[in-house]
């Protein structure tokens, strides 16, 4: 039966003089098409093809992560942004970012370098007491907070020539600290947290593997700005290891940072002053040298040594630089 003559049927039926009334069919159910997520429009990899593209990018710059250690006032930090001022590569537009534990690198930069694209980041966070002058938990978040904003700057697209963490051994101190402050609970701030002022000793090897993991997090933030292209320096003052209470020959000079950090970092510099005698056995000049230690991007510089700068008492200083940095490395 079609739907009229149904409609018919059903009007014979109505009382006379009614109105027909016709029957409404049930509604159909609209069919909507199923929504695909999608990230960057409709390509659902939109973020990945950038991510590609940052890549290839970089694979036409060398990527260098280089370790420098030695006493103050070696050039450490002055080699990495002699480098970065005569790189002829680098973007017009590109900038040294410098997280300055110690304010080496910002003093160095005002002083040598003012007219570069150098910014230089404060790390530390101020304490909210009188007792101590930094809150260590606040330094460590800061610290985090600018690698990844580096990283965001990089993967916009802007020119970043260089990351240079000035002062590695503060950064150490900081990691020590806030194991024992914040994840061991044994201080309540830094004074509490040096060795002989009132806080355990900390003997277990899981605990200082706490601390291993905070240092590193910041390895781990250096290697992914390596990846993208960008020249990443960590430079550290030296301490001493081995008998403290021995002779002499028993000790030797080391970088000051975690012990394992060797095993991560594929090029690492030693500046050292040498002192060069005359025949009268006075000091004719001071060379300061800098010794490839460590160099697997480029072994034929593996234990090759360079002057980067000369003084003479009394004559005007010669400034070399270590050009290696930004054409061998």
């Amino acid at each position: 039966m079609s739907a009229w003559e149904k409609m018919a049927a059903d009007n014979k039926e109505q009382k006379p003089g009614a109105k027909p009334v016709a029957k409404k069919e049930p509604p159909q159910a609209e069919v909507v098409a199923p929504k695909v997520a999608t990230s960057g429009g409709l390509n659902p990899f939109a973020s990945l093809l950038k991510e590609q593209q940052l890549l290839q990018g970089a694979k036409n710059k060398t990527h260098r992560f280089v370790g420098i250690w030695g006493e103050d006032g070696t050039a450490k930090s002055g080699i990495v942004m002699d480098a970065f001022r005569n790189d002829p590569n680098k973007d017009e537009d590109a900038v040294l970012y410098a997280l300055d534990f110690d304010m080496g690198s910002s003093m160095l930069a005002s002083a040598i370098h003012p007219d570069e694209n150098i910014i230089s980041w404060n790390p530390w966070a101020m304490g909210t007491t009188d007792r101590t002058a930094y809150d260590y938990n606040a330094t460590h978040s800061r610290v985090m907070t600018i690698m990844k904003f580096i990283n965001a700057q990089v993967k916009e697209g802007n020119p970043v020539w260089g990351v240079l963490i000035s002062g590695v051994d503060s950064w150490l101190e900081i990691c020590t600290n806030n194991m024992r402050i914040v994840d061991l609970g044994l201080a309540a701030d830094g004074i509490e947290a040096a060795d002989g002022q009132g806080a355990a000793k900390v003997d277990s090897q899981s605990s200082w593997a706490i601390r291993n993991t905070r240092f590193h997090q910041l390895t781990q933030l250096s290697r992914d700005l390596v990846r993208l292209g960008v020249s990443v320096y960590w430079e550290t003052h030296v301490k001493m290891t081995g008998n403290f209470y021995g002779p002499e020959s028993g000790r030797k000079a080391a970088p000051d940072w975690e012990k394992k950090t060797t095993n991560y970092i594929p090029n690492i510099i030693r500046m050292e002053a040498v002192e060069v005698m005359d025949e009268s056995g006075n000091v004719a000049c001071t060379n300061y040298v800098a010794r490839f230690v460590k160099c697997k991007t480029n072994p034929s510089l593996q234990d090759q040594e360079r002057i980067v700068f000369t003084t003479k008492a009394g004559e005007e200083p010669t400034w070399v630089g270590l050009p290696e940095l930004y054409t061998e490395l």
